[in-house]
């Protein structure tokens, strides 16, 4: 048992689901509650919604390991699941099982809230998708990373995506009014801001798959893989990732200015102390790095400050409910 969820990644998981809460509950309601509406979706459905994103991502946890025995043989003999607790059959099994399990349950959610042609296509897409990673993309020049990143970038995304339709059917007439008296409507403002979010994540997901890439990038070389690292070299590696960093905390410094011109003092120390300072930790560590643990951490590091993204969001609701 312990080492199927250790096969799931049942911490990721939780952060998934973690994540989908929070921007249902710290996002997407105090937002509709300041313009007098309320969410359309149930408990259930929502818990329907995580459910599925949940078993997906579990799903290709779980194919990704499957093709990666030979090569997390020599990045990582330490962690290996599959043949080592799990067997091949019964991980193969439990891909297929949880992958349809969460298709199903999102074509259903999809038709609840009358999106089927693109929720469905979403969830099938998904799938596809984690499957030809597993299997090709990863062994690919960028294309691996940037599929997981935008994967990472959909989870903050999808609530208001199953959202907006609901309010749109409930509240019709008050939004064409909002629409004429403001130029925009609450809906607008829900995209904008789940937008915004599944932006930061992609950008985050980006750095850290490249990090992980110039930590694994031993046993990648061995088994022909074209990723990043190996295809550049290291030094080349370095410079995107430090390029990137830059440009994701240039993107968080017009947010704090933005913070103080509003007088938001609070979030502003948010950012800085948990984002922008972390952000800079991350950058001098992977400059100074030069062994397979420097990059370790610094993919930690990648990997707390998107937790700390998240929990902003409770911060961010007691702000909304001030206004």
């Amino acid at each position: 048992m312990i080492a199927f969820l250790k096969l799931i990644r049942l911490p990721n998981l939780l952060i998934i689901a973690f994540t989908q809460y929070m921007i249902r509950l710290c996002l997407v309601e105090p937002i509709l509650n300041l313009s007098g509406l309320f969410i359309q979706m149930s408990d259930m459905e929502f818990a329907l919604l995580v459910l599925a994103t949940v078993f997906i991502a579990a799903g290709g946890y779980v194919i990704n390991d499957y093709f990666d025995v030979r090569i997390d043989n020599i990045n990582k003999p330490d962690q290996l699941v599959i043949d080592h607790g799990v067997k091949r059959r019964v991980a193969m099994g439990a891909h297929a099982v949880l992958s349809f399990l969460g298709v199903a349950m999102g074509i259903f959610l999809a038709w609840k809230c009358n999106i089927l042609m693109a929720g469905g296509t979403l969830f099938t897409v998904s799938v596809i998708g984690l499957w030809f990673y597993s299997t090709l993309f990863k062994y690919q020049f960028l294309s691996g990373n940037i599929v997981i990143s935008l994967f990472t970038g959909m989870v903050p995304f999808m609530v208001a995506l199953f959202e907006v339709p609901r309010i749109i059917l409930t509240y019709n007439s008050k939004l064409v009014q909002q629409q004429h008296d403001f130029g925009s409507a609450v809906t607008d403002t829900l995209l904008l801001w789940a937008g915004a979010y599944g932006i930061t994540a992609f950008g985050l997901s980006l750095i850290r798959e490249i990090i992980k890439d110039m930590e694994d990038v031993e046993g990648d070389k061995e088994y022909g893989c074209r990723t990043i690292p190996i295809v550049l070299g290291m030094k080349k590696a370095k410079a995107i990732v430090l390029s990137l960093i830059l440009l994701f905390m240039t993107g968080i410094g017009c947010i704090q200015y933005i913070q103080l011109a509003a007088k938001d003092k609070y979030s502003f120390l948010y950012f800085l102390a948990f984002i922008q300072l972390p952000l800079l930790f991350v950058l001098v560590n992977v400059i100074a790095a030069n062994v397979k643990k420097n990059f370790h951490i610094a993919s930690i590091l990648v990997k707390c400050i998107m937790l700390t993204g998240i929990c902003y969001l409770l911060m961010l609701k007691f702000v909304l409910l001030k206004e």
